[in-house]
């Protein structure tokens, strides 16, 4: 035999199979929820290799991260780098979304096929062949996973908007009341008359303290709702944060609040029964915030690693030597904590050289209340509106703005739950998706209220007259600034408070002289009320005159 023969008789070597890594996905990161997807997208893969006698290495890779944004998943970018180091010649997972729901990663995948660093896909749902159609109908499944994701989120969003506008609402239902497995309407419960009655003592000058006492000694209870962390619900007593809830919520006299948005519930239903009037409702808030006065004469210490806000910060001028008076807080005798503003210039003769802030506050409150502004103050405005549109414009655009950034975050939170709800599964926990629901429905009431407030901005863009404010808008707040400033908590009052003056003066008698800013200062002027005479854009009060006159 020839030696050419014997060459071409040679067995020709045996290719060697692919390697292949598993990869199983889940986009909750909660030990529980979709607690089978995993186990049985390993099972399916595992099955569909031993069908195919694929050469499967090392351990599956499992990751609970969702597929919606880029980056997102530290374990398949590494499993991508080992791909193209050699480690692994191709992919076998459950199917091409668990690979990819976002069009960066989906495109990394197609170009790593397109040029033979992945050399084969593998999937138990859909058979892939490398080729063209095989590569085209890739393309299709990502497009048509992430389009899926898109769908829900906006089926989920206008279910949200619908049952928000017949009055129903997720979560545990209000004390006082159980929801209707039918309608989903509230419905008074056992408790109803004794969360009626605890108002009605609060309203008499009873403190929480009494009205909760008041409730537990009636038994007033519920049972708490099933979740995945609370599989067992058990009997709950009503306690110290539901009697803050309680007396602060607006759906006591009617009105459903949620993420913002408001609906009232007795022109949506006539029957149904609030535990109390809306004049009574304003009562409890308007005693709550006298209760809390004390908080503007003294405050609690507070922690190390909190910062305490100091408001009037260079704005307190002290008019024996011109130097800004410094706000600090003290100790007073009895342990509690009260701010001062106190002059720190070394040849400053005023004595003593600190006055309390919240004297300085209850000075202001008489200061504002005595303001009283009319109609024909309105129309002195009106006569400037082009300066103040102009500004207002300016605003108007910044806005805009921040409100489409903010849209922007809350569409791709909104993205990536809906995700989590679609990839779920059949086999989740109901639980499991009632709490994405939930947080789904509170995205998508947040971004109906931004849509609002942004169709109102293009409006006001489009047409400036539109920012014109009525009588009604200009006056009332004007004419309630002492209630705005009481009701303010430290920071608020502090920002409320530098729009209205320019800085205060306090003398060696503690008189208050107060420098408006514009347009206040022009609008007082001439301000005529039963206590005080308004002739220049300052003003200068003390603790022992009756008749008031502002003197710049």
């Amino acid at each position: 035999m020839k030696i050419l023969d014997y060459v071409g008789m040679a067995p020709e070597p045996t290719a060697k199979p692919l390697r292949y890594v598993m990869y199983v996905r889940k986009s909750s990161e909660d030990a529980e929820a979709q607690a089978k997807s995993l186990p049985d997208q390993i099972a399916a893969c595992k099955e569909y290799a031993r069908a195919k006698g694929l050469l499967v290495v090392g351990e599956p890779i499992q990751e609970s991260k969702s597929a919606k944004k880029s980056g997102n998943r530290p374990l398949f970018l590494q499993m991508l780098k080992d791909i193209e180091k050699g480690k692994y010649d191709g992919i076998l997972a459950w199917h091409p979304d668990r690979l990819s729901r976002n069009s960066l990663e989906a495109g990394k995948i197609v170009d790593m096929v397109d040029n033979d660093t992945i050399k084969d896909l593998k999937f138990p749902t859909l058979e892939f062949t490398n080729d063209s159609s095989g590569k085209l109908l890739l393309n299709i499944m990502f497009a048509m996973s992430k389009q899926y994701s898109e769908h829900l989120s906006e089926s989920v969003q206008r279910g949200v908007d619908s049952n928000f506008a017949q009055g129903k609402s997720s979560g545990v239902p209000k004390w006082g009341y159980i929801r209707d497995e039918a309608t989903g309407l509230y419905l008074p419960d056992e408790n109803f008359p004794h969360i009626r009655h605890a108002w009605e003592m609060i309203i008499a000058g009873a403190t929480r303290s009494e009205a909760l006492a008041y409730l537990r000694a009636h038994n007033v209870s519920r049972m708490t709702k099933l979740s995945r962390r609370n599989k067992h619900p058990r009997l709950m007593v009503i306690g110290d944060h539901a009697m803050t809830t309680i007396f602060r919520d607006p759906f006591y006299y009617g009105v459903l609040v949620q993420a913002g948005h408001a609906v009232d519930l007795k022109q949506l239903y006539p029957d149904f029964k609030p535990v109390v009037t809306e004049e009574e409702f304003n009562i409890v808030q308007a005693q709550t915030k006298d209760r809390s006065r004390r908080e503007i004469t003294y405050f609690e210490p507070l922690k190390k690693e909190r910062k305490l806000f100091l408001p009037f910060r260079h704005m307190i001028i002290c008019k024996e030597c011109g130097h800004y008076m410094i706000v600090s807080r003290s100790r007073g005798r009895r342990g509690k904590y009260y701010l001062n503003a106190r002059c720190q210039w070394e040849g400053c003769p005023r004595n003593p050289k600190g006055i309390r802030v919240g004297v300085i506050l209850e000075d202001m409150y008489a200061e504002l209340s005595k303001l009283h502004f009319t109609e024909s103050h309105y129309a002195d405005f009106v006569k400037n509106m082009r300066a103040y549109t102009d500004a207002k414009m300016d605003d108007i655009i910044a806005r805009k703005r921040s409100v489409q950034a903010e849209k922007n975050n809350k569409q791709r939170q909104i993205d990536a739950l809906a995700e989590q709800y679609t990839e779920l599964g059949k086999d989740a926990p109901k639980p499991a998706k009632d709490r994405i629901k939930q947080q789904i429905d509170a995205r998508q009431l947040e971004m109906a209220k931004l849509d609002d407030e942004l169709t109102e901005i293009n409006e006001k863009i489009v047409d400036p007259s539109k920012l014109k404010l009525t009588a009604e808008n200009f006056l009332n707040p004007l004419n309630s600034l002492d209630l705005q400033m009481r009701a303010a908590d430290m920071l608020q009052m502090d920002l409320l408070a530098r729009k209205i003056f320019l800085n205060l003066e306090i003398d060696q008698q503690k008189t208050i002289l107060y420098r408006y800013k514009e347009p206040f200062q022009t609008l007082i002027s001439g301000v005529k009320t039963d206590q005080i005479t308004c002739g220049e854009p300052g003003g200068a009060r003390t603790h022992d005159t009756k008749l008031k006159r502002l003197v710049l």
